[in-house]
């Protein structure tokens, strides 16, 4: 299954080794889902970085290693392939910090990885938890 992936799940990757770093960690060894992005993720991941190591006290070092970790879990999508996709995104979703990712959601008719709760409100774009991925890939849960 194709998921696009939201900043807030890489930023909370990053932060802590807790259930939505081990759902990338486990799809990377059995490879359930295939997780996109658009290109303005990373953008939004470095504006973070410093206030992230700070925040979190974990080093340089290893935000760089889970972040090249993550980076090659996710493929990068050029906002020219969803681009059209953006008006429908802009009158269905309230925050237009997120209207990239629904776009992108629309063009690939996919779900989103997120564990924003006003995400989850717009009709028609499944949202996934990364509690929900976690267990899906534990077998817990179907999709």
């Amino acid at each position: 299954m194709r998921l696009v992936v939201d900043a807030n799940v890489v930023i909370s990757a990053l932060a802590s080794s807790g259930v939505t770093r081990k759902v990338f960690l486990f799809n990377s060894l059995v490879k359930r889902f295939e997780f996109i992005a658009p290109e303005l993720l990373m953008k939004e991941v470095r504006k973070r970085e410093e206030n992230l190591i700070k925040e979190t006290g974990i080093s340089k070092e290893e935000f760089d290693r889970v972040l090249a970790f993550l980076i090659e879990e996710i493929e990068f999508i050029p906002a020219k392939e969803f681009v059209r996709f953006l008006p429908e995104s802009e009158r269905i979703c309230r925050d237009p910090k997120d209207k990239e990712y629904v776009a992108l959601a629309l063009a690939f008719n996919c779900p989103i990885f997120s564990g924003d709760p006003d995400l989850r409100e717009i009709e028609g774009v499944k949202v996934y938890s990364p509690r929900e991925l976690l267990d899906i890939l534990l077998g817990k849960r179907r999709e």
